[in-house]
């Protein structure tokens, strides 16, 4: 981040993203969080365009709905079989790399998201999530007051 103060998501947005595919698994996007420790992957084709955003609650409801219909026993082979593509929509909220924090934010608040990818066009070019602004905020509370 710079010194002054950011405006941009592009000022705050991490660069740097674990995606999936959408022929993977439900299985291997549970796996990709936890070895990541995210709650939001986005989804790409094979030209990097995202496609949709898989999070936390989604893993989640699904492994609650295959445990409850085929036991927990077999949960990962099941999770094996559900393929993102089947839970995946590609019109998820996303917003520009030049859009305003502010909007970003209220995108955030308003459709009650823990995260929003970022792209130009259709490119995936970030990932802005709670955690970052929950991180501008506390740098801006700690910063020296004048």
């Amino acid at each position: 981040m710079s010194a002054s103060r950011p405006t941009t998501v592009a000022e705050i947005m991490t660069r740097d993203v674990v995606t999936l595919r959408r022929e993977q698994t439900l299985h291997d996007g549970n796996e990709l969080m936890r070895e990541h420790r995210v709650r939001h992957l986005p989804v790409v084709d094979d030209d990097g365009r995202l496609v949709g955003l898989l999070d936390q609650k989604v893993v989640l409801r699904e492994a609650m709905r295959i445990a409850g219909e085929f036991g927990t026993q077999s949960l990962n082979h099941h999770l094996e079989r559900v393929a993102l593509s089947s839970l995946i929509s590609g019109d998820c909220p996303r917003v520009e790399a030049d859009s305003p924090l502010a909007d970003a934010g209220r995108c955030l608040l308003t459709q009650r998201l823990g995260a929003l990818p970022v792209v130009e066009g259709e490119r995936l070019v970030g990932i802005v999530s709670s955690v970052d602004f929950v991180r501008l905020a506390v740098e801006g509370l700690a910063a020296p007051q004048n």
